[in-house]
């Protein structure tokens, strides 16, 4: 029953509501320049103090205000900008001094790189009576376990691989 209290207060609230209410401050009047307001406004607008803020910094220290005058940046003096070319040195008139170039080699391509071996471990392909072919096409001579590369070299046949 501990929402007893609580829906109480709640009623509480909906049927007074002006007990709990804050008082409201009376409202300012709204002086700010327009285009509707014409010259009296304008001039009642000048006459507020700029806006600033209460010692605790929570709220103005006068209303109503203005807000403080922004700066006209178009009213700085202009300074032309100068470039200065630097003076000639000393060693830009002197000729620079002439390196002697090693005389012109035709160019000479590398040397082939050294044809890559085959891996020793290949899957076999089909076999025949005289022998068995692996998957790139090599011809392995003989029957059983031992069989011979085309460069003459024993292989190993283990199932579907030949090692050489």
């Amino acid at each position: 029953m501990k929402t007893l209290p609580f829906t109480g207060l709640l009623l509480c609230q909906l049927i007074f509501p002006a007990a709990h209410a804050q008082p409201q401050q009376p409202s300012l009047p709204r002086v700010v320049p327009d285009a509707s307001g014409g010259e009296a406004a304008a001039e009642a607008f000048r006459k507020l103090p700029v806006c600033s803020l209460a010692p605790d910094g929570k709220k103005l220290l006068v209303e109503p205000c203005r807000p403080a005058p922004s700066r006209n940046f178009t009213q700085r003096r202009s300074v032309p900008q100068t470039v200065l070319t630097m003076p000639p040195s000393q060693q830009s008139q002197q000729p620079l001094p002439q390196l002697s170039r090693p005389p012109a080699t035709a160019y000479m391509p590398a040397p082939a790189p050294a044809p890559v071996p085959a891996p020793a471990i290949r899957p076999l392909g089909t076999c025949d009576a005289a022998g068995c072919r692996d998957a790139s096409g090599t011809r392995y001579q003989g029957t059983g376990p031992v069989l011979l590369d085309p460069a003459g070299r024993p292989c190993r046949t283990d199932g579907q691989w030949v090692q050489c």
